[in-house]
């Protein structure tokens, strides 16, 4: 695949979940179809928005284990994967305080306190937020090394993202065991071969 072509697939996968959103609304609005997203709508657009926050996330994470391991070259484009994972998370907490708070912020710290994974999942959100500020190049300049340094928060983010998910595991165990799967696989590819290569550097000395 062509760098054009990847660009715009890229493209059409960053837009998808909104479209997905809209032809939701429009059926529950205007179609007629009100038990579209089940009986709990707003639980499942919350749980929408998070599953795509994590999708993007994990393409972060792969990205550089894709170019070695595969034809495919999405480091170009890691920085709109990474916006597009900090966007779609803001949008999950945005969903969750509108649609099952109804804004009704008095209720946040008795509903943190009967599911702390919101706690969780919010902390996650602010650990992507310096990412998402500094992710230009502007700031990579400014930064020089700091910057890559700055942007390892994204596996503490994705061990958050992980205990947010497992804290409400009733909603989907195979989903849950999955996305630990491939986060451990990416884990290992970015850090056990420096752990090796350490090792075998320091037998040598």
């Amino acid at each position: 695949m062509n760098k054009q072509a990847l660009n715009i697939l890229l493209w059409g996968l960053v837009v998808l979940p909104m479209f997905q959103l809209g032809y939701g609304f429009y059926q529950v609005q205007y179609a007629g179809d009100i038990f579209y997203y089940g009986p709990e709508p707003a639980k499942a657009v919350v749980h929408t928005l998070g599953l795509w926050a994590m999708a993007f996330l994990f393409l972060v994470l792969a990205t550089r284990h894709l170019k070695k391991y595969t034809p495919l070259n999405l480091i170009p484009m890691r920085r709109r994967l990474g916006l597009s994972a900090f966007f779609y998370a803001v949008l999950h907490l945005l969903a969750y305080i509108a649609l099952i708070l109804g804004f009704q912020w008095h209720e946040l710290a008795s509903e943190i306190q009967k599911r702390p994974y919101i706690l969780v999942g919010t902390l996650s959100i602010l650990l992507m937020l310096p990412m998402a500020i500094t992710s230009t190049k502007g700031w990579q300049r400014r930064l020089k090394q700091k910057w890559k340094t700055l942007h390892l928060l994204v596996y503490p983010v994705a061990i958050l993202v992980l205990i947010h998910l497992w804290w409400q595991v009733r909603a989907g165990f195979l989903l849950a065991s999955s996305m630990t799967l491939l986060i451990t696989i990416a884990f290992i590819l970015r850090f056990l071969p420096n752990r090796l290569a350490q090792a075998k550097t320091s037998s040598n000395l």
